[in-house]
């Protein structure tokens, strides 16, 4: 057989050729593994939990998307919202935000900082509830993904409970009578808690044992809607109980704060300490967990319904002016994930996940705390959707009267009526 004649000038064209089709396809690919890798930014407030994230929860990540770091900026909380602001309004924000809940984060989505996410289909594993501080007003619009929720609880010295025979109570009655019987014992505090830091008295006490008496979401939405008022039975009551509490604190309780209190409750010189789940971690050195557990707050009576407070604490979305958008995607539809939840559960145990998946918690306390999702229906703190947003004050009212009820300051009635009036100022009902 003859073979073809070549050309030595088309053979050489043909080397030429197919070397820079080689030269191409390596540098194609090299463009391609570059553009797999990336490194994101999260602005954060979460200082205390910064730790667990870098070395537990961001690290799941990677090992499921090796192209892609995280790395976390962190700002103190009291200053996180104008220094955050202010970055994203230069354009030196990171590639992902952690969202408040509520007001905060829909006025940064209005003034577009934040990435619409209404369209991820990683949406529909979180519960319309989960999504809610996330949401423009006529929830339309989502513009964080949530992440965590915190609940708020009492927890207690087992120890102390078991040398004064006490039991953990399951009304309002039989917690008055625990506190009566530790008082009387000499020996210890009833209460770890004080009235320094104003916002105790309304977040941890107000809004946490509040929902048994206004049946949770029931009277949140009744004050949204008109028909229920501050002035009403329900939300009197409330404050009625914590005046009641308020002979149970130490006697130097306006010079006590969050720290001052659970110093107290860890020196085991208080048996019971009232407090929100973020607490958890510090309850659970190996050397502390073992002496404490926690109980629910109690209604007046035993009854077919129950309700806790499970907040919604945080969400991270998309800075519109990140370099990175598919990645940080990538990020936020991990974040709906089981792993993911359960990485949350047990690297910050206290803060409960979001999401539908099921998730096994190994901490006792955050399982406890946890099985209360369960058993009783959940809300939010009352004031947080709308309320805040027509009156901008209202969160620090109901810090300030909270706290002066505990003090014996004003009564009950004059508590209500102070936050009614200025409702009734700012606020035109839905």
């Amino acid at each position: 057989m003859t073979l073809p004649f070549r050309h030595p000038q088309n053979q050489r064209w043909c080397t030429r050729w197919v070397w820079a089709l080689g030269l191409y396809v390596w540098l194609l690919s090299g463009t391609s593994a570059q553009a797999q890798n990336a490194t994101l930014k999260i602005e954060t407030w979460r200082v205390e939990d910064e730790p667990r994230w870098v070395q537990h929860i961001l690290p799941a990540f990677s090992r499921a998307h090796p192209g892609i770091k995280v790395s976390t900026s962190i700002t103190l909380a009291t200053d996180y919202d104008s220094h955050l602001e202010q970055k994203l309004a230069t354009g030196k924000a990171g590639d992902l935000i952690a969202c408040r809940p509520f007001d905060r984060s829909l006025a940064l989505y209005d003034k577009g900082y934040l990435q619409d996410l209404t369209a991820m289909p990683e949406l529909r594993k979180f519960r319309s509830h989960g999504k809610v501080a996330w949401t423009t007003y006529y929830a339309d619009r989502v513009f964080c993904i949530p992440v965590a929720a915190v609940m708020t609880g009492f927890f207690y010295n087992t120890a102390i409970f078991k040398e004064l025979g006490l039991k953990p109570p399951q009304t309002e009655e039989e917690f008055f009578d625990v506190l009566e019987k530790v008082k009387a014992s000499g020996k210890y505090l009833p209460l770890a808690f004080g009235t320094k830091d104003t916002w105790q008295a309304a977040q941890v006490l107000f809004a946490g044992i509040g929902p048994n008496y206004w049946n949770g979401e029931q009277g949140r939405i009744n004050l949204l809607t008109g028909r229920a008022k501050f002035t009403d039975a329900a939300y009197v009551q409330t404050w009625q109980m914590m005046a009641r509490l308020g002979q149970y604190l130490p006697a130097q309780h306006p010079q006590i704060g969050e720290k001052e209190a659970r110093s107290l409750f860890l020196q085991g010189k208080a048996a019971i300490y009232p407090a929100g789940s973020w607490e958890i971690a510090y309850l659970s050195e190996p050397q502390r967990l073992k002496n404490f557990s926690v109980f629910a707050p109690p209604p007046q009576q035993i009854k077919h319904n129950c309700y806790v407070l499970s907040h919604l604490d945080i969400g991270i979305g998309i800075n519109k002016q990140t370099s990175h958008p598919s990645h940080a995607r990538d990020f936020l539809a991990w974040l709906s994930t089981r792993d993911f939840s359960q990485a949350l559960a047990n690297s910050l145990p206290g803060f409960f996940p979001l999401s539908t998946h099921p998730v096994d918690i190994n901490n006792p306390l955050a399982r406890e705390m946890m099985s209360w999702r369960q058993q009783c229906d959940t809300t939010i703190r009352v004031n947080s959707q709308f309320l805040n947003q027509a009156w901008p004050d209202l969160e620090h009212a109901l810090w300030r009267v909270s706290a002066q009820v505990m003090r014996h300051e004003i009564t009950p009635e004059d508590a209500a009526k102070l936050i009614d009036e200025g409702i009734e100022k700012w606020f035109k009902p839905i």
